[in-house]
């Protein structure tokens, strides 16, 4: 995609540039400076880069408020570009990043850039509207895009996808250290160099804890648990007492029936004589009156019948007592049973709590150490996690150092041009060397190394010319894009003599391989190098100067 016109028109319609460019060869943006003295203001007020951003916008840029100030929105940009041998009319206005159309037809940026095959990533290597900080990019310390953009535009692309995969992998690397990292502080009760020996001893002791969590599941399980009322310890207490009190009862009983037995026993024994009677009856002749006195067989029938009367009576109390006895034995068993159902139940009860006790408390335990466990575990599996991936990273290395030898030739080429063009921008004896290499597998360090030496009495600004020939080697040889634009900053700190060998160069690189290229300059980075000069200026499609910037106004 190449543009050949652009038109800047103010908000009242009102055309105030009208640009076009060759198709092939370079176009000079050309700053005549009249006021030396004081560059910094002048070089900023003429209006070359923004006129560069404004060809970046036809070629699909993000808003970029630092360039395209508030001021000017509103402003519009019509270009005729030239895409795949067709010419297109292009609309787009400043501030507005939505109002794009080709061919009057509206388009959103997105849809934009996908209509003409625009991938930003690339273009942002051939549009160089500032100063570079390294030699591939904009960032002193190139990321994976800048590496991987440089390598497609040079054709390298069998190498991208393990460019790409190193690029992860160090990632992933990085990423799990410093998860590893956070999670050792966190915790930070264990040596992670000693994370194999910490792991195994307290496996050891899960499984301890483990087994002797089952041992005391398996006897609570086996605990007969009835359902005990709330009031079981109290109908315990009631049972105990009334079980005491029949037992007590009982033995008075017992007593009562061995006294009763004795004294039965004791009067089946007893012989009272007829004398005894005697003496009793004639004491009772003495003291008895008349009317009261009894013959003596009334005296020893009346003496017998009481005494068999009481013994009558003293046998049937005592199988009363045993029969009461009976029954007192089979209340006490019944009684006994309850009270000793009770207490089992109650014991069983405290054997179960006891158990349920020493179950959390290792339960407890085991959860420290499962926890423990799991902390190590996460950060094994992290170092396990980083050894499978330096492996993976390790055969990258290996298998992009391969692909890198295959590039042999192609990268030869480019180092006889850059040390060609080298040469020609040098009047001494400067000789460079450029290479594109696979440095050795680190976990950290980025995979390619882009290698450029000057040697020789280079001068002043030897970076800025080094960073400007790789800018060059990728216009010489991307077949992805078709033109280039570079900045005038491109070429601040460079001696004169190297800008004007370097224009010279260039201009035989775009028509070598048919490339559009766009370059801001000021005069004064030029010198006095005439031939370079009157080449600038038979090429300039505008020259933007104190008295005429490009929109004709201060903003």
């Amino acid at each position: 995609m190449k543009i050949l016109k652009l038109e800047i028109i103010d908000p009242q319609s009102k055309l105030v540039r009208s640009i076009s460019f060759k198709k092939t060869g370079v176009s000079y943006i050309y700053g005549d400076i009249q006021d030396p003295t004081n560059l910094g203001a002048t070089i900023n007020s003429l209006g070359k880069t923004l006129l560069l951003k404004c060809i970046d916008y036809i070629f699909g840029a993000n808003e970029d408020s630092n360039i395209i100030k508030e001021a000017i929105h509103k402003y519009k940009l019509r270009a005729l570009v030239l895409n795949e041998g067709k010419e297109y009319i292009v609309h787009r206005t400043l501030g507005d990043s939505d109002t794009i159309y080709i061919d009057n037809q509206h388009y959103t940026l997105t849809e934009y850039r996908d209509y003409f095959g625009i991938e930003r990533r690339l273009y942002g290597k051939q549009f160089i509207l500032r100063k570079k900080a390294s030699e591939i990019s904009y960032r002193t310390y190139p990321n994976k895009d800048d590496v991987v953009s440089v390598l497609d535009l040079l054709g390298l692309s069998k190498i991208l996808e393990k460019i790409n995969e190193i690029y992860e992998s160090q990632d992933r690397i990085k990423s799990l250290k410093k998860n590893k990292k956070d999670l050792v502080e966190f915790y930070g009760d264990f040596d992670e160099k000693q994370i194999d020996e910490e792991i195994y001893f307290i496996d050891k002791e899960v499984e301890k804890v483990t087994t002797e969590l089952r041992s005391i599941s398996s006897k609570i399980k086996k605990i007969e648990i009835s359902e005990v009322q709330k009031n079981i310890i109290e109908e315990y207490a009631n049972k105990s007492k009334e079980l005491k009190g029949l037992k007590s009862k009982y033995e008075r009983n017992r007593l009562e029936n061995e006294r009763l037995n004795e004294f039965i026993d004791n009067s089946n024994k007893v012989d009272i004589s007829s004398n005894q009677i005697l003496a009793i009856f004639r004491k009772a002749e003495q003291e008895v009156p008349e009317l009261v006195k009894r013959s003596i067989e009334e005296a020893e029938a009346f003496h017998k019948k009481v005494f068999d009367e009481r013994k009558e009576f003293l046998t049937q109390k005592k199988y009363s007592i045993q029969e009461n006895m009976i029954s007192l034995r089979a209340d006490i068993e019944l009684l006994s049973e309850e009270v000793d159902k009770i207490g089992s139940i109650i014991s069983l009860n405290e054997v179960y709590q006891e158990s349920i006790e020493l179950y959390e408390k290792y339960n407890s335990e085991l959860h420290e150490l499962k926890y423990k466990q799991g902390r190590l575990s996460q950060v094994k599996s992290i170092d396990d996690a980083i050894d499978k991936e330096e492996i993976f990273l390790m055969s990258n290395f290996t298998d992009a150092n391969q692909i890198r030898k295959s590039y042999e030739e192609v990268i030869q080429k480019y180092r006889d041009f850059i040390f060609k063009i080298t040469q020609a921008i040098y009047d001494n004896d400067v000789n460079s060397y450029f290479d594109i290499k696979i440095r050795p597998k680190h976990l950290s360090h980025r995979p390619i190394i882009f290698e450029f030496t000057l040697k020789g009495d280079t001068g002043e600004g030897v970076s800025e010319v080094k960073k400007n020939l790789i800018d060059f080697l990728i216009c010489r040889y991307n077949t992805y894009m078709e033109m280039m634009i570079q900045d005038s900053a491109c070429f601040n700190g460079i001696d004169p003599r190297q800008v004007a060998g370097m224009l010279l160069q260039l201009n035989e690189i775009a028509e070598d391989s048919n490339k559009q290229v766009i370059v801001a300059i000021n005069k004064y980075q030029i010198g006095n190098y005439s031939e370079t000069i009157k080449m600038v200026e038979e090429n300039s499609v505008i020259t933007l100067s104190e008295k005429d910037n490009l929109l004709g106004i201060d903003f």
